[in-house]
C-alpha cells in the first residue's frame, strides 16, 4: 500500500484488515512483529507506504481476499483521510505435478535412464529437492533443479541403477513453488530396470590423489534437457582393504585393486576393464568383461589389456600374454591374429569393423602401426607406411588414416588412403600430432610448433588450413583429448579452478564447454577419459 505523502503509523494500526483469516497471521500484531515472524508489516522510506510480508504465513491456493483500509488515517500535520479503500486478490492454484519420468509402471527402463519431475510452476530448490526421493536408495545421490526451467528438477544418482530392481520414484508434499505454496498432492511413480541405454558414452576412470584409479563413471554425451547437469554414474568401485594388519602388498584402506583402463562396448551392452591387484607387488593386469547393468563378470583373462570393441559391439580387441586377440562375449569364441609385435595402444577399429589399425612395438624395429583383419585373422604392413609410426586416426568412413611419424626427416602427421581407397603416404603437416576426425575431410590435431605453446586446431586434410579450437584443455591436458564418434564433440580432462583434474565436454569448435565430474576437494580426480560409439 502506499500513500501521497507521509502517515503517521500509529493511524494505520487497527484499520488494516482482511476478509479471512490467513493462517498464522494477525494483521494488528503484525506492525510490531520481528524478522522472524510468521508475517509483519514493513513501512517504506519516509512513512509513505507499507508492505505486508508473509513468508510463513501462506495464503490458501485459489482463494479471493479482500483488504480494507478503513478511514482515519492522518498525516503528520493533522490531516485525516476519512474514505474506506478496498481491493481484492486471487491466488493461484497450488503447484501440482505434470510429469514424473520414467512415468509409473514403466518396464525395461535403462539403469542410466533419465530421472525427473515436472511441475506446473516454478518451484523453490531446497523444499523441492529435498521432497524427491528415491527408494531403494542409491548412495550419492543429488536432486536438482534446471536452472533455465525452474519447474523441472533432475534426479542424478551417485551409481547407476541395477538392473533387474524396481524403483519408487517419490515427491512428498513438502515441495514448494517459489512463493513457498504447498504442493496440492504428492506423488508416485514405480520403474523396473533392464540394460545400459543404447548410444555413445563417456568412460571416466577416477581415483583418489596419489593412487591409482580406483571408479569407473559413465555418462551420456549431453544432458537430458538443456540447463542440467550431465549425469555422471558410478559404474564400478574398488573396495579398500578392510583389514588393519594390511591385505598383503595394500595397506588398511587402500584400495584392494586398480583400474588401468576401460572400454564400454557400442550400445552398452559389455564392458571391458583392467584390473592391476594391489595386494601383490608388480601384479599382472587382468581384464574382465562385465555386464554394466548388473556387474556379472562374464569372463577374465589373465596379463591382458589394451581392450577396444568393434562398432557393432559384438567383438573385443586386446592384447592377451603378448598376443593380439579377439573375443566374442555373446558366443564365447576366442580367437587370435598370428604372432607378432605387441600391442602398445587400442587397436583402432574401421568403421564395418572387419579392419584394424594396430599400435605395435618390437624389440627390434620399434613403434610402428600394421593392418589387421579380424574375419580372416590375419596382419601385415600399412602399404608404403615405413618407421617409427604411432598415433592412428582414421577418417569416418575409412578411407583415410592419419598417423605420427617421427623418424628424422620425417616428422609430423601424414596421411595415407586405405582399403579400395589406398594411396600413397603424404605428409600433412610436419608440427601437427594427430588426435581425431571430425568429418571425412577435417582433423582435430595438437599443433606443437618448434617455438611457442602447442595449441589445439583443426586441420582440413585437402589443404592443411587450420582453424584454432576457441576453448580445450591446458596445454598440460592436450594429450587427454578424445573425439566423439560423431565428431562433433571433444572429451578431456583439465584442472577446474580449484586444481582438481574434471573430465569435460563440449563442442568440437570450442563452445559448449560442460562439466562430466564435479569431484569435490579431497576425494576424487579423474584420470582418463574414454569414448563408446
Amino acid at each position: 500500500m502506499e500513500f501521497d505523502r507521509p502517515v503517521v503509523t500509529a493511524s494505520v494500526k487497527g484499520r488494516f484488515s482482511v476478509n479471512r483469516q490467513i493462517p498464522l497471521c494477525n494483521l494488528d500484531q503484525a506492525f510490531a512483529a520481528g524478522p522472524l515472524a510468521p508475517c509483519r508489516i514493513v513501512w517504506l522510506s519516509g512513512d509513505t507506504g507499507f508492505t505486508l510480508l508473509h513468508p510463513r504465513a501462506i495464503f490458501a491456493p485459489s482463494t479471493s481476499y479482500t483488504f480494507t483500509l478503513a478511514g482515519g488515517i492522518g498525516d503528520p500535520s493533522g490531516v485525516v483521510n476519512s474514505v474506506d479503500h478496498q481491493w481484492t486478490i486471487t491466488t493461484g492454484p497450488a503447484p501440482a505435478i505434470r510429469s514424473i519420468q520414467p512415468p509409473d509402471g514403466s518396464k525395461g527402463v535403462p539403469v542410466d535412464t533419465s530421472i525427473s519431475v515436472s511441475f506446473s510452476t516454478a518451484m523453490a530448490a531446497a523444499a523441492t529437492e529435498a521432497a524427491v526421493t528415491l527408494d531403494p536408495p542409491v548412495p550419492g545421490t543429488r536432486v536438482v533443479r534446471n536452472t533455465r526451467d525452474p519447474s523441472r528438477f533432475v534426479v542424478l544418482p551417485g551409481a547407476i541403477l541395477q538392473a533387474g530392481i524396481t524403483y519408487r520414484l517419490s515427491v512428498a508434499g513438502t515441495a514448494t513453488d517459489i512463493d513457498h505454496q504447498p504442493l496440492l498432492a504428492g506423488a508416485a511413480a514405480t520403474f523396473t530396470t533392464a540394460g545400459m541405454s543404447s548410444g555413445s558414452h563417456v568412460l571416466v576412470l577416477a581415483g583418489k590423489p596419489g593412487e591409482g584409479a580406483t571408479t569407473v563413471l559413465v555418462s551420456p554425451l549431453a544432458p537430458a534437457v538443456s540447463g542440467e547437469p550431465i549425469s555422471t554414474e558410478a559404474v564400478l568401485e574398488s573396495p579398500g582393504c578392510p583389514r588393519p594388519s594390511g591385505c598383503g602388498a595394500a595397506a588398511f584402506g587402500t584400495p584392494l585393486y586398480t583400474y588401468s583402463a576401460a572400454a564400454l562396448s557400442p550400445g552398452g551392452g559389455w564392458l571391458a576393464v583392467v584390473e592391476l591387484d594391489t595386494t601383490v607387488s608388480a601384479a599382472a593386469p587382468i581384464l574382465l568383461v562385465i555386464d554394466p547393468a548388473s556387474g556379472t563378470v562374464v569372463t577374465s583373462f589373465a596379463n591382458s589389456s589394451l581392450p577396444s570393441w568393434s562398432p557393432d559391439g559384438s567383438t573385443l580387441a586386446f592384447s592377451r600374454v603378448g598376443r593380439i586377440s579377439f573375443f566374442n562375449p555373446t558366443t564365447g569364441v576366442l580367437t587370435n591374429l598370428p604372432g607378432g609385435d605387441p600391442l602398445v595402444a587400442p587397436a583402432v577399429w574401421s568403421p564395418l569393423g572387419e579392419q584394424l589399425v594396430l599400435d605395435v612395438a618390437g624389440a627390434s624395429d620399434g613403434e610402428h602401426l600394421e593392418l589387421a583383419d579380424s574375419v580372416v585373422l590375419a596382419r601385415y604392413p600399412i602399404g608404403d607406411v615405413t618407421g617409427a609410426s604411432s598415433d592412428p586416426a582414421m577418417s569416418p568412413e575409412g578411407s583415410q588414416l592419419a598417423f605420427l611419424r617421427s623418424a628424422p626427416g620425417v616428422q609430423g602427421t601424414w596421411i595415407a588412403g586405405i582399403g579400395p581407397s589406398s594411396t600413397a603416404p603424404r605428409l600433412l603437416d610436419p608440427l601437427l600430432q594427430p588426435v581425431g576426425f571430425t568429418a571425412t575431410g577435417t582433423l582435430l590435431g595438437i599443433r606443437r610448433p618448434q617455438a611457442g605453446t602447442p595449441t589445439l586446431v583443426l586441420v582440413s586434410v585437402a589443404g592443411d588450413e587450420q582453424i584454432p579450437v576457441a576453448s580445450g584443455p591446458a596445454t598440460a591436458s592436450l594429450g587427454t583429448v578424445v573425439v566423439a564418434p560423431s565428431g562433433r564433440q571433444l572429451v578431456y580432462l583439465n584442472a577446474d579452478a580449484g586444481g582438481i583434474v574434471q573430465a569435460y565436454i563440449e563442442n568440437a569448435d570450442g563452445t559448449n564447454v560442460q562439466t562430466l565430474t564435479d569431484f569435490a576437494p579431497r576425494t576424487l580426480v579423474a584420470a582418463s577419459v574414454a569414448v563408446s560409439r
